[in-house]
């Protein structure tokens, strides 16, 4: 394990070298090598290393120049560590990386599956075609852009609209972890996903389904004429000096809408503050200010505890309203607008022996929330 780390970095002031660096990337990235296989809808998990050392772009402070308590947040990480499947664990305040510690042989090099918070990476680039005319609405019928899979759907089934599908009301039948395993023995993994029953009006019931999120990639790759991969890259990632190891895909081409996309920590860091910063990077308006919006406000009530919106969770702590992307196994990227923190995690997925999810949730409870309130006397 590293020891604890003061870094910085500024997300609305990347140097120039950065954003070179960025553009450089958006050209470079090359979608057809890091795609996946076609042939399984999730992937085993390896993992791979990013060849780009990001050193430049973040610079040293200590906790307490943050106004925090080293003390208190290095018992919680410490803590935190003791989970066998955790792999980092990184804490931004003032746009300063505070903290960041890397568990169990990892590094800032290492690239993982995000697994779902990869779903709100997806609603910034929905929300980019918008803004930029490639998609009308999010209000739009799916039928609209993918006419061929609704010839003889019933009336109901072609009203089902984007948003339907990124808030998790599409009404398509939908069963988490089991439906994927019947869609990746078809040729055509949207026809099949858009063929599932009917079982409630679209937009009146809340299922979570990585089913609609591929249609969504589906929907925004016939929009732009662009793969999804290839579209993250330029309007994306690229601005930001981000380049994904790995995107999975289906047999038809369609990059994984909401799943199997390796980032490293302090990618997934970058996306979070992003979002802190109401959607600007290095003074551009990346992303919207509406999908930041979007991201908070809720479209259901999943639990007591957690609620979706659009792509994105939300949850209270301790009288904190907070809204965070959330990947199977331990992948999160909490944004804290309150605090002006964002907190990253990840973990091992690839052995399911070990893999064991966090709670970030008392994390933030019991240490770093409590930190904030800088040293004790």
């Amino acid at each position: 394990m590293l020891s604890l780390l003061a870094l910085a970095g500024c997300a609305e002031v990347p140097s120039s070298k950065s954003r070179a660096t960025g553009a450089a990337t958006a050209a470079a990235v090359d979608c057809g090598r890091i795609a996946g296989n076609g042939r399984t809808f999730y992937e085993s998990n390896p993992t791979y290393k990013d060849p780009r050392d990001d050193d430049e772009d973040w610079s040293p402070t200590a906790p307490e120049a943050q106004g925090m308590d080293s003390t208190k947040l290095r018992t919680g990480l410490t803590k935190l560590g003791n989970n066998a499947s955790l792999l980092s664990a990184l804490v931004i305040r003032n746009d300063r990386l505070v903290a960041e510690r890397y568990y169990h042989g990892s590094g800032a090099q290492r690239s993982n599956n995000v697994h779902s918070a990869s779903k709100s990476i997806l609603q910034a680039l929905v929300r980019i075609a918008v803004a930029k005319g490639d998609v009308g609405s999010l209000d739009d019928p799916v039928a609209d852009y993918l006419p061929e899979y609704f010839g003889k759907a019933s009336p109901d089934k072609k009203k089902i609209t984007i948003r339907h599908m990124l808030t998790m009301r599409s009404g398509l039948d939908w069963t988490e972890d089991s439906t994927e395993g019947q869609i990746e023995k078809t040729s055509n993994w949207v026809r099949a996903i858009l063929g599932r029953e009917l079982v409630s009006a679209p937009g009146t019931t809340y299922n979570y389904s990585s089913g609609n999120t591929h249609v969504v990639s589906a929907v925004l790759q016939k929009a732009t004429g662009m793969s999804t991969c290839q579209f993250a890259h330029q309007y994306l990632f690229g601005p930001m000096g981000i380049t994904a190891e790995h995107w999975g895909r289906d047999p038809q081409g369609v990059f994984s809408g909401g799943y199997n996309v390796y980032l490293t920590p302090r990618e997934m860091a970058k996306f979070g503050l992003l979002y802190l910063h109401d959607g600007k990077w290095g003074g551009r308006q990346l992303v919207p200010r509406d999908a930041v919006r979007a991201a908070q406000a809720r479209t259901a009530r999943v639990d007591d505890v957690f609620a979706y919106s659009e792509g994105w969770w939300m949850q209270t702590v301790s009288e904190r309203s907070m809204y965070f992307a959330w990947g199977f196994g331990g992948q999160f990227i909490h944004v804290i607008p309150s605090a002006d923190i964002v907190l990253v995690t990840s973990e091992n997925t690839s052995d399911s022996s070990i893999n064991k999810e966090i709670n970030p949730g008392e994390f933030i409870r019991d240490y770093l929330l409590p930190a904030t309130a800088g040293p004790g006397p």
